[in-house]
């Protein structure tokens, strides 16, 4: 069952499998982390989704973003995103040829890409694009996007264009998989 969530229209995917049994069925957006019952959440609209999951049977078109390095802490784009106060976002190469390299996250919005091509965080992978994706900190939220790659970006199996990302999820670009931890301050 496709359905839409009422504050922030992304298309929720719900296995109607899985809601057996729950009274009333509650699921959770993926984008901006409400609780919903499943009476409030809308029919999804015909209209292409916020977020957009691509099959990786079909190939990708060939257009390549025009991606840009944000060099200002404050610049327009970033105005209303903010890192967590009392918080590090680390994002760790868990697997492929850059193997144990961590970088903490300076600014809400920094891109990540194969090295020598100008990303915030340069990973030595030749199946990398040179701005592969970017790691966006909205509030509490922490969303990974696809900067229209050539060779695409993974949550699990599934290529995505947009993924809501938690404590210790991992994603993977490239032949490189990378994980996402929320260290408080307390543990530092």
């Amino acid at each position: 069952m496709q359905l839409s969530c009422p504050k922030c229209s992304a298309r929720l995917y719900v296995d109607d499998t899985q809601l057996a049994g729950q009274t009333p069925a509650k699921v959770k957006c993926w984008m901006c982390g409400e609780s919903l019952a499943l009476s409030d959440a809308l029919p999804a609209p015909d209209q292409d989704p916020p977020t957009i999951v691509i099959s990786t049977a079909k190939p990708v078109d060939s257009v390549r973003a025009r991606a840009k390095r944000l060099n200002k802490p404050a610049t327009p784009e970033t105005t209303s995103l903010t890192l967590p106060q009392n918080q590090t976002i680390r994002i760790s190469v868990i697997s492929g040829p850059s193997t144990g390299l961590e970088a903490d996250l300076s600014r809400p919005l920094e891109t990540i890409g194969r090295a020598g091509g100008g990303a915030d965080i340069e990973i030595d992978d030749a199946e990398v694009s040179r701005l592969h994706c970017s790691i966006e900190v909205r509030e509490d939220t922490i969303l990974l996007h696809d900067l229209r790659s050539m060779n695409g970006t993974f949550i699990g199996e599934t290529r995505v264009m947009a993924g809501r990302l938690e404590h210790l999820s991992t994603f993977r670009i490239g032949t490189t998989v990378l994980q996402v931890s929320i260290i408080s301050a307390a543990s530092k």
